[in-house]
């Protein structure tokens, strides 16, 4: 199974503000990010990306299965949309197998993305790299004992002010 990050990005590496506030990405991130999910069929996210995703309206996300790996209890008020696991990485990525999917769309946060990295699990990193400097925030990845070299595959001019850079995980 091909496994895929997505995240919009300030220049130092911060996928939300300190707060978990996240709504500062562009619209062309927001269309990448909802066109990947789209193509995949599904989003693997953490319950700080699920809360935000409500908060914002966005949740569930549409034409997606929407898995939200979580150890505390959320009410499952989607039904068959939204599956609510505490299951391992390599748990979640079988579930979706054997549901049909080829490819998984891994949403955040920065634990979850390291969870999924650090087994080896992640193929393909997008960033979206916005015109912005927190001083504090949560990082790409939560602190882990893990290294990898990326390849760039790409590098695109999203808007005026942002680019995505699309990387291929050399594991």
């Amino acid at each position: 199974m091909k496994v895929i990050l997505y995240m919009g990005i300030t220049i130092n590496g911060y996928i939300a503000k300190e707060n978990g506030d996240s709504e500062w990405t562009s619209d062309e991130d927001l269309k990448g990010f909802y066109e990947h999910s789209k193509k995949t069929g599904n989003i693997v996210m953490g319950k700080n990306t699920f809360h935000a995703a409500s908060s914002y309206g966005y949740f569930p996300f549409p034409e997606s299965i929407n898995v939200v790996m979580t150890h505390q209890p959320i009410e499952n008020k989607w039904k068959d949309k939204v599956i609510v696991t505490d299951k391992s990485p390599k748990q979640i990525l079988q579930m979706l197998e054997e549901k049909g999917f080829n490819e998984a769309f891994i949403a955040g946060g920065g634990h979850i993305n390291s969870s999924f990295i650090k087994e080896k699990l992640i193929d393909e990193i997008y960033l979206d790299v916005e015109p912005l400097v927190f001083g504090k925030g949560m990082s790409l990845f939560a602190p882990e004992d893990f290294e990898f070299n990326l390849q760039l595959l790409e590098s695109i001019k999203l808007n005026e002010n942002t680019i995505q850079l699309h990387y291929k995980v050399l594991k």
